[in-house]
């Protein structure tokens, strides 16, 4: 019993110590990861476009200005003295300040609501990419613990299985234990010393993908308390989650808007050969060193103006149909978008629903095996001394109790994660509910 506690102990200790929890892990990796970081500059350029469909509709101020060099040449048809040919050479000089301001265009409206969608899908897109940090963060997070937890499986085993190695020798050279359960003991020693070096590749690599995540070490990461109960979904039914996903999923939600821009893309070309009335208003200056008075002075000419003005488009090209077609099709790709998206969300739905409850059963079930294998390993041990079991049958027995420690340890990675998929999928994961998940990791870690 005592090697029994000391192996559950390996299996279960950790570096309590400054350990880095969930919620440390995400903080570390919203100030680090790149993604995440360029998703917030996306966000910070999407909210412009509500700037840009108000601006839509404000007046146009343009300045103008030219220089040109005027020549001509004036000749009567019947020239008589008194109408005399005249020559007309100079420079021309002047500026004009032009203001428009749109009363009526229908495709500057759809133009200024297709601005206001891409605003709100930029919203959404961001408020996807934190949900896709808390899962990437997540499944990091729980690939180390997996990945040490195999390692830990195997210096346990290790232990154990030199030990029977030990005893297995040392009966044998007493004569009551033959050399095939020495053999088998060494057989299964080597075994378990190939399985560790490919888990500590395997841990390596997995440490690797956190730390360029989030820029922490991942030696000291804390693990699930065994004191806390999971639970099944809530509310209990998937009904009730696919509702959820179709009016909150994020993926959902983005690609609508997408239809919506694609309709109002639509919207610009169908309305523009539509009239336009817009106010314009001008004032401007005119210098002309060729002036048409006797003086040899600079005419100064001085106007301004306002009015309605009223636009008609009556020939493109071809170029505003073809545009029309090409937003029609466009507009039935997003559609076909949106359903595959629904359908995502749906299968996302029901995985990570059915994973969280046949996790937390799994979890119930498992604590059962645990005790359930350690006793028949103690049944084992005892068997063998008696000379009833052989040293392969304690062998069996001593991996079936590890195997089951580790499958319990890695049931409560899962079931964490399908907590936090579950509510990405049906678009309620926030930091409230990650703290939850995390409470299972911040009990031990105060510890």
């Amino acid at each position: 019993m005592r090697r029994l506690l000391l192996a559950s102990a390996l299996l279960c200790s950790a570096p309590w110590a400054f350990a880095t929890d969930l919620m440390d892990a995400f903080r570390a990796a919203a100030a680090h990861d790149a993604t995440y970081s360029a998703a917030r500059y996306a966000l910070s350029a999407g909210e412009e476009k509500n700037e840009q469909a108000r601006a839509l509709w404000l007046p146009r101020l343009d300045l103008a200005a030219n220089s040109n060099y005027e020549m001509s040449n004036y000749k009567a048809g019947n020239p008589t003295d008194s109408d005399p040919s005249s020559n007309r050479h100079g420079a021309t000089y002047g500026y004009s300040v032009t203001a428009t301001q749109p009363v009526y265009d229908v495709s500057v409206s759809a133009g200024s609501t297709q601005l206001q969608k891409e605003a709100a899908q930029a919203q959404v897109q961001w408020r996807q990419a934190q949900q896709d940090l808390v899962l990437r963060v997540a499944q990091a997070y729980f690939d180390v613990l997996a990945a040490q937890q195999k390692i830990t499986l195997a210096e346990a085993q290790k232990q154990a299985v030199s030990e029977q190695l030990a005893q297995a020798k040392k009966m044998f050279e007493v004569g009551t234990a033959t050399i095939t359960d020495t053999n088998d003991a060494q057989a299964r020693y080597d075994a378990i010393v190939a399985s560790e070096i490919a888990a500590q590749n395997d841990l390596d690599s997995k440490r690797n993908v956190f730390a360029l995540l989030t820029a922490l070490d991942a030696n000291a990461l804390a693990t699930p308390s065994p004191n806390q109960t999971p639970t099944p979904p809530d509310p209990p039914r998937v009904s009730d989650w696919l509702s959820m996903s179709v009016q909150h999923n994020a993926n959902i939600e983005q690609q609508a808007l997408a239809v919506d821009i694609a309709t109002a893309e639509i919207d610009k070309y169908r309305w523009q050969t539509a009239p336009t009335v817009s106010v314009v208003g001008s004032y401007g200056d005119r210098w002309d060193r060729s002036g048409i008075s006797k003086s040899t002075g600079i005419d100064t000419t001085t106007g301004g103006s306002i009015g309605l003005q009223l636009s008609v488009p009556l020939y493109t090209g071809g170029n505003r149909s073809s545009q029309y077609r090409a937003a029609i099709a466009t507009r039935e790709q997003q559609r076909d978008l949106l359903e595959a998206a629904r359908r995502t969300a749906n299968q996302q739905v029901t995985t990570a629903f059915l994973g969280v409850q046949s996790g937390a059963a799994q979890i119930q079930s498992l604590n059962q095996a645990v005790k359930s294998s350690a006793s028949s390993l103690e049944s084992t041990r005892v068997g063998r001394q008696v000379g009833v079991r052989t040293t392969v049958d304690v062998l069996n027995a001593e991996q079936t109790y590890f195997q089951a420690r580790y499958d319990l340890e890695v049931a409560r990675y899962q079931y964490l994660l399908s907590r936090l998929q579950l509510a990405a999928a049906a678009g309620t994961l926030d930091f409230p509910e990650l703290e939850t998940v995390n409470r299972w990791l911040i009990q031990d870690k105060n510890n």
